[in-house]
């Protein structure tokens, strides 16, 4: 699994080139697509990381121009996250990155072997326990 991992994150960085995120800026950048207006604890929760890293991470997508940080009216403590335009395009680019990594490591296979992986990759990843 060590060296599958590996070879997916390599597949996957090369796909998305100079622009290359670490994995929990990737996921933040997404989830903050998907969650327009959402709280820095709410990713948090979500990835399941300590708010301070959660932090730290959104303050690097901020510096880069694809997070932008608001306060909402109705709660001035408060902090929402959203997309910028760059943001947008940026996870666009890294869904992209990600299909085409997958396909990569799909190209080993043939289209019996390919689905059986995805088969109990799914059963996997469903599993509660």
């Amino acid at each position: 699994m060590d060296t599958f991992t590996r070879r997916f994150k390599v597949a996957q960085a090369a796909a998305a080139g100079h622009r290359a995120l670490n994995p929990l800026e990737a996921q933040t950048l997404l989830y903050v697509v998907e969650h327009p207006d959402c709280g820095l604890g709410d990713v948090a929760r979500y990835l399941d990381v300590a708010m301070t890293t959660m932090s730290s991470a959104t303050d690097r997508l901020v510096r880069r121009g694809l997070v932008a940080r608001r306060r909402p009216e109705g709660n001035r403590r408060a902090i929402a996250l959203n997309a910028t335009d760059a943001g947008l395009a940026e996870a666009d680019a890294q869904k992209l990155a990600y299909a085409e990594a997958c396909r990569a490591m799909l190209r080993a296979l043939d289209r019996e072997e390919q689905e059986a992986l995805i088969r109990l990759t799914e059963k996997v990843a469903t599993h509660d326990g």
